[in-house]
This record gives C-alpha cells, sequence and structure tokens, in this order.
C-alpha cells in the first residue's frame, strides 16, 4: 500500500476510516506509517501520525512495541502536527523506566516554549500528571509551570492546567 501517495491529500471521513481500517489489521502498515510520521516532511508526516493516532485509539495497544523509539525520536521531529498527535498516543501508554527521564524533560520543555502550540502543550501536561502519579516529587514542579505559564497561554491551556492541578491538589 502506498501511504505516501494516499496522504498527499488530506484524508476526510471515510477515507481517514478506510486507512484506519487498514492499519489496525497489518503491523507492517502501522510500521510504514510510522516510518513515513517520523522521517518524511509535512503534510505526509503529520497525516501519517493522524492516522497511527487514530489507529490506536480504534485498536488499543497497537504502538506498545513502539513507545522507545517514538519517544526517542521526539527530540528530533520538526512537525509540530506529528508532535501532537504522538504526544496524544503516549498519553495511552505506560513509557518505559528507561525513557520516562527523556519524556518528562522534553514534556517540561513543551510547557515552556512559546514555539509550541496548546494542543502539544495540554498533551504533555497529562504525560507529565501521569508520571506524578508514579513520582509525587515532580507535583510541585507541574503546578509551578502550569501557574507561570497560563499567563501567557491560551483560554484551553489554563483550563487544561486548572483540571490537573484539582486532581493533584486530590493526591
Amino acid at each position: 500500500m502506498d501511504f505516501r501517495s494516499l496522504l498527499t491529500e488530506f484524508p476526510r471521513g471515510v477515507e481517514k476510516d478506510l486507512l484506519i481500517g487498514k492499519v489496525i489489521k497489518s503491523d507492517s502498515h502501522f510500521n510504514r506509517l510510522l516510518e513515513l510520521a517520523l522521517h518524511e516532511k509535512d503534510p505526509v508526516a503529520w497525516r501519517a501520525c493522524w492516522v497511527l493516532d487514530g489507529s490506536d485509539e480504534k485498536r488499543p495497544g497497537l504502538a506498545h512495541k513502539h513507545i522507545s523509539g517514538i519517544v526517542q525520536a521526539l527530540p528530533v521531529l520538526e512537525s509540530k502536527g506529528t508532535l501532537r498527535s504522538l504526544l496524544r498516543l503516549l498519553t495511552r501508554y505506560d513509557i518505559p523506566e528507561e525513557e520516562q527521564g527523556l519524556l518528562i524533560d522534553l514534556c517540561f520543555n513543551y510547557l515552556v516554549s512559546e514555539q509550541y502550540p496548546v494542543a502539544v502543550k495540554a498533551h504533555a501536561m497529562q504525560i507529565i500528571y501521569h508520571h506524578v502519579l508514579l513520582y509525587p516529587e515532580l507535583k510541585d514542579e507541574l503546578i509551578a509551570v502550569i501557574e507561570d505559564q497560563a499567563e501567557n497561554n491560551s483560554t484551553g491551556f489554563k483550563a487544561r492546567g486548572n483540571i490537573l492541578i484539582k486532581q493533584m491538589e486530590k493526591l
């Protein structure tokens, strides 16, 4: 299946569902899309990742064996759309211990950087929050960063941040 050609045009509704249907039935299709997502330029990269995320959402666990590779690829990603979809995908997984430090550092960097859109920051907050449950010592740092960044970010950032702060206050 030539995913690169299929993704040159934006897959809408039924087209996206058909692609997802193919991907959830074949590890080789998932692998090919992941390769495009990590190594192609936009728009093919973010479209491939968008389909990957949708496939993993439809068939939970599909990306399980790729989590370490995805985390390792994050520092060099140029596509904000790809980053957004990969972070969204990562929010559904337990991250291998050896990748947690890198991922937490990256997520804190995404939160404080002005160059990332609110969707990237929201998924980064969620990932760090999941790790607060494992490492409670991260709680105060996450709350401080959310409060510090809320002033310079959108209403969506503030809303997501407030939800997570309220959840952390119950811990």
